[in-house]
């Protein structure tokens, strides 16, 4: 179990994050990093792979970049078709600010993209549980019911102790859902695989985009 200390922090802005004290710090974001320009990214392919049925949903594609500024669902799903021959999910569609903050800000600051890695709590849950003897696939319980989110819970106190249910008790509805506290500390817990060089990255060979943003899951 690991037992120092873990600070919890809403902060708003991606920006914000980059630019707090701990500035060298690993930053693991459950957000995609690098846009493919044919909105095909091989990293989400073998995500949805690995996590099998019915995970692999829970991987979304994201837009191309032209489809971030469109101001309606149906606008985002056209320019997203004309190039791809694919709409975009709701889903994709609700992230776009993000998404383009994220990329906006790496694209930026090429500093920091060196620091910065795309992680999805589906593939941590999955290996965290199998570093505890479960099975090599992607967790069947939603998040979204009790049981699923008392199996998340399980798997992270056994790595952070009380740290969890800390963060759960200060967590303000307005400002984080109980499942987003959760995916927060397994992001935490594939960042500190990447601090020790335990993770894995799917793809092998990291691809890149247009603007040489690495497009790849790190697990």
């Amino acid at each position: 179990m690991i037992v120092d200390s873990i600070a919890t922090k809403v902060i708003g802005r991606f920006e914000d994050l980059l630019e707090w004290k701990r500035a060298n710090a690993i930053v693991a974001v459950d957000m995609p990093i690098g846009l493919s320009s044919n909105g095909v990214r091989t990293c989400d392919t073998l995500a949805r792979k690995i996590l099998g049925r019915p995970r692999a949903s829970s991987v979304f594609t994201p837009p191309i970049r032209a489809a971030l500024v469109s101001s309606s669902y149906e606008e985002a799903c056209a320019v997203n078709q004309a190039v791809t021959g694919k709409r975009i999910s709701i889903q994709a569609f609700h992230l776009r600010n993000k998404i383009a903050e994220v990329d906006d800000m790496l694209r930026t600051l090429a500093d920091d993209d060196v620091r910065v890695f795309e992680v999805h709590p589906g593939l941590s849950f999955m290996h965290l549980r199998m570093e505890q003897g479960g099975p090599a696939h992607g967790l069947r319980e939603s998040k979204a019911i009790a049981s699923g989110f008392a199996l998340r819970r399980a798997l992270l106190v056994r790595c952070f102790g009380g740290s969890i249910d800390t963060a759960l008790a200060a967590r303000k509805p307005a400002q984080a859902s109980l499942d987003d506290v959760l995916d927060a500390f397994a992001a935490l817990w594939t960042a500190r695989r990447i601090v020790s060089a335990t993770t894995f990255r799917l793809p092998d060979d990291i691809e890149f985009d247009s603007e040489s943003l690495p497009m790849a899951i790190h697990c």
